[in-house]
């Protein structure tokens, strides 16, 4: 049975909610989106716009790289992009704005900050 175009979209939300939750709890949010993406283990272009929609329903956060053109294309294939000039160089869930750090080294968030 062949997924629909929407379901393997939830399914690719999905694995970036869940592949920043592994890699904020090592490093502390906002992430790299790189590192996210490898974490989920997904194609750059279902990534990206895995991301995008989790921007444009307002779930995320993804800070505009004000200068992503004057990079080598190495590192800018590393951003997330809308395919219409705009890169994003990081990668947060909306009301999670203060991370700590725990007693066992992991980072979590401190949600009565």
């Amino acid at each position: 049975m062949k997924r629909t175009k929407q379901a393997a979209a939830v399914d690719a939300k999905q694995a970036v909610l869940d592949a920043f939750w592994r890699v904020a709890r090592r490093h502390g949010s906002p992430v790299v989106p790189a590192m996210v993406r490898a974490e989920a283990g997904l194609p750059k272009a279902e990534f990206d716009r895995a991301c995008l929609e989790l921007l444009r329903e307002g779930s995320a956060y993804m800070a505009a790289h004000d200068h992503a053109l004057m990079l080598p294309e190495s590192e800018r294939s590393e951003l997330v992009t809308d395919g219409k000039g705009n890169y994003y160089c990081s990668f947060s869930l909306r009301g999670l704005n203060c991370w700590r750090r725990q007693p066992d080294g992991t980072w979590a968030p401190d949600r009565a900050a």
